[in-house]
């Protein structure tokens, strides 16, 4: 997870409020495996997660692989 969330980090880090930041830090706290399927759209996240937030992380490493 550290490949796909370090990334996303280094680049909105900088501009995330404290709301933003703790979205984000109770996201950190899934198990990587767990966030990771949700991610790759693998399997589907419980109700309670922040898809808005794993949209951005997804679309962030689309968006990377695309580059390369």
């Amino acid at each position: 997870m550290d490949l796909v969330l370090g990334p996303y980090a280094d680049l909105h880090l900088e501009a995330m409020d404290t709301p933003a930041l703790d979205r984000l830090e109770t996201l950190m706290d899934e198990q990587d495996t767990d966030l990771l399927a949700w991610i790759m759209g693998q399997t589907v996240p419980p109700a309670d997660v922040d898809v808005e937030l794993l949209d951005r992380l997804r679309a962030s490493q689309q968006a990377r692989a695309a580059q390369q």
